[in-house]
């Protein structure tokens, strides 16, 4: 299915799963791929629509820099082509980004939130210097020489020292995506620039879960701390043993989060009609 943005860009987006729409944006150069292993475990519970963000799987490539506004415009395309007035949203880390945005500037289409290992943003915390280098080596050496560089920053270590074959099977995906490195760029223009610290306050009752790695060496724990802590009533699960990819790391768990999440959502606010 392709939903066309403001600006005339085609994106690709799929359905599945039948009931509440929930909305799922994926993090810094993946598509909609990588929601291989959480997808088929919200599918029975929620009609899910993936999208793939501009520069990613079937999508439109990117023509320059992207901000913060331009993926939350895509977002909003996504959902009007689906038909969609309002949908729960599931974002994790650039997505956990473009789903606050989204939910504090067209509040009447987001029902509820889930952040998985994201920040509020600002200036605070040092630069990811493996993810930095690793995407500036990747047009010279190629992903698979890349992508260790960057493994201890984003999965826990005893998924590394325990399951190496779930690593290797999220590098299947990216190979399978061969995002371009110019989108990645991109996007972390739009993650640069990304800060919402002054405005979570905004939202206040709505039904937020934030959802992070005790491990995340790429989004530290105490981000989600910080993000939890700053939006009203929201919810902080703070899973053990589990590092920057969650559905990697903590499967089941995170999984368990969100649904306990959409339970608690829909008990709170009947679907519209």
């Amino acid at each position: 299915m392709l939903a066309e943005a403001h600006d005339g860009a085609w994106l690709a987006y799929d359905v599945e799963g039948d009931g509440e729409p929930l909305l799922l944006v994926m993090g810094l150069s993946g598509s909609r791929r990588g929601w291989y292993r959480l997808r088929p475990r919200l599918v029975p519970h929620c009609r899910t629509i993936a999208l793939d963000n501009r520069g990613t799987g079937d999508s439109d490539r990117v023509t320059g820099l992207l901000t913060m506004e331009a993926l939350v415009g895509d977002a909003v395309a996504v959902l009007d082509a689906a038909g969609v007035d309002s949908a729960h949203v599931l974002g994790v880390s650039m997505g956990g980004m473009v789903a606050q945005h989204l939910a504090l500037d067209h509040r009447e289409r987001v029902r509820s939130l889930v952040l998985g290992c994201t920040t509020a943003g600002g200036r605070d915390g040092s630069p990811p210097w493996r993810l930095l280098a690793a995407t500036a080596l990747r047009p010279v050496v190629g992903i698979t020489r890349t992508f260790p560089l960057i493994t201890p920053a984003l999965y826990a270590q005893r998924t590394r020292d325990e399951q190496p074959r779930r690593v290797e099977e999220d590098l299947r995906i990216r190979l399978a995506d061969a995002t371009d490195v110019r989108t990645t760029l991109a996007q972390m223009a739009a993650v640069a620039r990304h800060d919402t610290r002054d405005r979570l306050h905004e939202l206040a009752g709505l039904e937020v879960t934030v959802i992070h790695g005790a491990e995340d060496a790429l989004m530290p724990p105490d981000a989600g701390r910080t993000l939890a802590a700053a939006i009203p009533g929201a919810r902080l699960v703070m899973i053990p043993a589990c590092g920057h990819m969650l559905t990697t790391d903590a499967e089941e768990e995170a999984a368990r989060a969100a649904l306990g999440h959409l339970e608690r959502a829909r008990s709170r606010s009947p679907a519209p009609a």
